[in-house]
């Protein structure tokens, strides 16, 4: 099934559209897009009050969201909405009239529950494995910061400090920054103050940004450096560079800042004051520098819905999950659930169901390939470097509820063969398999490596893959919205298997990258800029 999701914030509303199979937990993002709105703008936050004209843009950005969704194959749409419809008095109106326009019902979220989806998002998304990492995700009205690990959330907390919320309190007046940015910051220090007390008791180990902030000083930082990125996930934004932009932004006009390599011209007037809170958490927190993650809460909101499935399919009994529970649970108990092994499933999953026509496997070994997958770095908490026959040895022994032990011995040599040798008839695993088990490890094998290698870097960057043959070969299209070089190396480095087992060296290339925007480019017009900054 495809499900849209709909993130309704104060500055910008998003859009993404997912294939989900709640049997196998997991997705594809099929299409994503994006509209600044401003719903939030010009004094509709101090007056707690939508503004018409803003409610107008909100409501026809969604419904086309919705047509776009829905002419994607999307057959649930969820929309969530977040500070700047939580705090407005005609809010219900605002709700109806989407509803009205779209047929889409639009859930006002608490802002402890958006900081819990945002961690979904983020943790689901980004490898923090065990670590302890406090989540600071920048909006248009508030900020949230979540204190959690890759399982759960300790501390959530909203503070009422957001981009678009402090420009148009302190900065839309260009005749007296230097002043008000001063007044800025003792605001931003006072409400922080208290809530850094509390986060810094948790001794966490690494420091996470997500929204347009963050990520739109990253990509200042990249462009300065002499290597401008489309998309920022997993880059590290130090302390002493983000003071430097900010002290060079302050002193050019919002539409001198537009000029500059790497920023998106429709943030250059907020960005001063996203920017602030950035510095001034990051030494509160004594921290010297953050990483920032592309996944927030809109992500947040399909796994939560891709979640809820699993359990409605666990308490209705079904025999599968049982099955992919175990392995589920022998991941964690070796400390190897984390994002990146949920990925590696899903583009293994992908990889088998394009090629049946070469491997012709049955259903069963596509369920064999995701446990395997699930459980293929279990053998790290052992040792790393031989972590490939470790975790064989764990999967044999360790005991996966539910699974045949002819499949359980599949499994094993399936994590035994992910990575370093090929099988050699010295290998008791292949020595000891009959022809049939053979084929199968050599062919389920070879899709699994190539998947690993599609996530060498473990940050999750491939969003896909297409496989196409032709006479003489076959091609793996890897898409992706940013350079995934390290990816497609590995992955080609990795498909030695593959060849063994079809008689086919499969070239592995990165597709073009798509750009799902509202509007096409990165350089907007004034009357969109303009359009964007409306405050009434």
């Amino acid at each position: 099934m495809l499900l849209g999701a709909i993130d309704v914030g104060t500055n910008s509303i998003h859009l993404i559209v997912v294939e989900l199979d709640p049997r196998f937990g997991t997705s594809r993002t099929v299409l994503k897009m994006r509209e600044m709105v401003r719903l939030g703008g010009g004094d509709a936050l101090a007056r707690k009050h939508l503004s018409k004209r803003a409610v107008q843009r909100g409501v026809e950005a969604i419904a086309r969201f919705a047509g776009e969704a829905r002419k994607a194959g999307a057959t649930e749409i969820r929309a969530v909405a977040t500070s700047a419809v939580r705090e407005a008095g005609n809010g219900d109106e605002f709700i109806a009239a989407v509803k009205a326009a779209s047929g889409v019902t639009v859930d006002v979220l608490s802002e402890t529950e958006e900081a819990r989806l945002i961690h979904l998002g983020v943790s689901r998304g980004y490898p923090l494995y065990d670590r302890v990492a406090c989540i600071m995700d920048i909006g248009g009205g508030s900020s949230e910061f979540i204190v959690a690990d890759a399982e759960r959330p300790f501390f959530l907390h909203s503070v009422h400090l957001g981009s678009l919320r402090l420009y148009d309190e302190y900065l839309r007046d260009v005749t007296s920054v230097a002043l008000q940015y001063r007044k800025l910051v003792r605001h931003i220090k006072a409400v922080l103050a208290p809530v850094a007390t509390q986060l810094n008791e948790y001794r966490f180990e690494t420091m996470i940004g997500t929204s347009g902030t963050v990520m739109g000083l990253a990509s200042l930082d990249a462009a300065a450096a002499g290597r401008p990125i489309r998309h920022t996930h997993g880059y590290v934004l130090r302390l002493d560079r983000v003071r430097e932009l900010q002290a060079q932004m302050l002193g050019m006009t919002p539409a001198e800042r537009r000029k500059l390599p790497g920023m998106n011209p429709r943030r250059s007037d907020i960005i001063v004051a996203g920017a602030a809170i950035v510095i001034e958490a990051l030494e509160l927190l004594g921290r010297e520098e953050i990483v920032v993650c592309e996944r927030a809460l809109r992500d947040g909101v399909v796994v939560d819905y891709l979640e809820r499935n699993i359990a409605v399919a666990r308490r209705l009994g079904d025999e599968r999950m049982r099955r992919f529970d175990s392995a589920h649970e022998l991941s964690k108990r070796f400390g190897a659930n984390g994002a990146h092994e949920n990925h590696v499933a899903a583009l293994a999953l992908a990889c088998f169901d394009q090629s049946v026509d070469l491997h012709r496997f049955e259903p069963a070994d596509r369920d064999v390939l995701f446990a395997a997958a699930l459980v293929h770095d279990v053998g790290r908490l052992v040792n790393a470097s031989a972590h490939h026959k470790h975790g064989a040895y764990i999967v044999r022994n360790a005991g996966l509820a539910g699974w045949r032990p002819e499949e359980v011995e599949l499994i094993a040599a399936l994590v035994r063969y992910h990575r370093k040798a090929l099988p050699k008839a010295t290998h008791p695993e292949w020595a000891n398999a009959d022809p049939v088990l053979r084929t199968k490890i050599a062919g389920l094998g070879g899709l699994l490596r190539i998947a690993d290698g599609l996530d060498t870097r473990r940050l999750g960057v491939v969003a896909h893959v297409d496989i196409s043959r032709s006479a003489g070969g076959i091609t793996i299209r890897a898409h992706a919205d940013q350079d995934i070089g390290p990816e497609v190396a590995a992955a080609q480095f990795k498909s030695d298997l593959f060849a063994r087992a079809f008689g086919l060296v499969p070239e592995i290339v990165a597709a073009p990258a798509q750009i799902y925007e509202s509007f096409e480019g990165d350089d907007a017009s004034e009357a969109e800029i303009d359009a964007a900054s409306m405050s009434g």
